[in-house]
């Protein structure tokens, strides 16, 4: 009986609405990306599925450090909170894809629509779908005092994941970022690079033992001062969408992180305030969502008055996208470089590219000229598993 049960809880995590429509969403942008890719560029460039990889792995060791802080801080919700986060999360998703999936944006348009329908009375009864489930698992509630505290708690979580967002984009990962192609006023191609990240997080919430007990007995349970609470995970969307064209990629994702961060300290004043005067704590989540929107419209703004990064140059190719563990990466390449020599011979066109790779399949040696203009000497071997020529793109008249 136990291990049914515990089969039971697994599942019922793997079985939340959120986590089925977020992995279906990404398996859904990993084969747009490859179909792109073959169409546009006739291989698939990037081979590895880092899409569904990032999904599952990316939230695990931040879901499990929140989890030890809600543990030892004790930070409650409650189901039908989580119920309209997974309505708004999934209307978010269906209509905009992950542009607003952080928990920025989610949470506080969940905590604000939850707190609406408390104002006016707009109950729900979790019982209604009873039939689906078990009976037991409808006494799972978290009882809190009032709905500010329920507000501010949501607050705290809030204010932890955006902190490992600002962290998680502090890591450049450039060569995940795969470009899409589209005509300048000129005519000519230009590259576009969309941010679109999507990772699921498992977050630890407290729930009253003597709640849970009645649901199943062999459920671990432990004390927080004279009180006995059990914890339930519960997975939690973690998702951000952004364009760069106008802007060098880790300029513009350093520019947004430290908007981030700035948001992020005025939300630990506003969550120290509403700690001494919780019915601030609405009002607080709805500046924080305001302001969340905003940093997206200012990134827009910058690129819409700049000039565009990643078009083709006078002299030389331009790099679009760079393969993991390949020659390119060996050579140091990135996205936005200029490669004006290969084996001394001159780059101005696709076609001098392929013959000099065609003449020489064993060594390479690049003069390589950097966004900020720097010029370096880059050489590698080539060896035979080195698919795709050096493993890069370059942009094409």
């Amino acid at each position: 009986m136990m291990k049914i049960n515990l089969l039971w809880a697994i599942l019922l995590y793997f079985l939340q609405p959120v986590f089925i429509i977020g992995l279906i969403y990404v398996y859904y942008n990993h084969n747009k990306r490859v179909k792109y890719s073959r169409k546009e560029f006739r291989v698939n460039f990037n081979r590895t599925n880092f899409e569904l990889k990032d999904y599952f792995l990316k939230g695990l060791l931040p879901g499990l450090l929140i989890s030890v802080v809600s543990i030892l801080v004790g930070i409650p919700l409650t189901l039908e909170w989580y119920l309209v986060y997974q309505i708004i999360t999934i209307l978010l998703l269906l209509i905009g894809g992950s542009r607003l999936i952080h928990p920025l944006f989610t949470f506080s348009m969940s905590s604000i629509l939850f707190y609406l329908l408390n104002r006016y009375e707009v109950g729900f009864k979790l019982s209604k779908f009873q039939p689906l489930l078990n009976e037991k698992l409808f006494n799972l509630d978290f009882e809190l005092e009032t709905i500010s505290l329920l507000m501010n708690n949501i607050l705290w979580f809030m204010l932890l994941i955006l902190l490992v967002t600002i962290f998680k984009m502090k890591k450049h990962e450039e060569n995940k970022i795969f470009p899409t192609l589209t005509p300048s006023k000129r005519g000519k191609s230009v590259a576009k690079y969309p941010y679109n990240t999507l990772w699921i997080l498992p977050m630890a919430v407290i729930v009253p033992g003597n709640i849970i007990e009645p649901f199943t007995e062999w459920w671990p349970l432990f004390n927080i001062g004279s009180e006995r609470y059990a914890l339930v995970f519960l997975p939690v969307l973690v998702g951000l969408h952004f364009t760069v064209s106008s802007q060098l990629l880790h300029m513009a994702t350093e520019k947004i992180r430290k908007d981030f961060m700035r948001l992020f300290l005025l939300g630990v004043v506003g969550v120290i305030f509403s700690n001494y005067y919780p019915s601030i704590s609405i009002w607080i989540t709805g500046l924080l969502l305001i302001l969340g929107i905003f940093i997206l419209y200012r990134h827009r703004r910058r690129e819409k008055i700049g000039n565009i990064q990643y078009g083709p140059a006078d002299t030389g190719l331009r790099v679009i996208a760079v393969r993991p563990d390949s020659p390119a990466e060996r050579l140091n390449l990135s996205v936005g470089d200029l490669i004006l020599t290969i084996n001394d011979a001159e780059m101005n066109h696709r076609v001098e590219f392929d013959e000099v790779l065609a003449y020489n399949r064993s060594y390479i040696k690049l003069r390589i000229q950097r966004k900020d203009g720097e010029i370096v000497i880059a050489e590698t071997p080539l060896y035979d598993d080195d698919y795709n020529n050096l493993g890069l793109l370059i942009l094409d008249e």
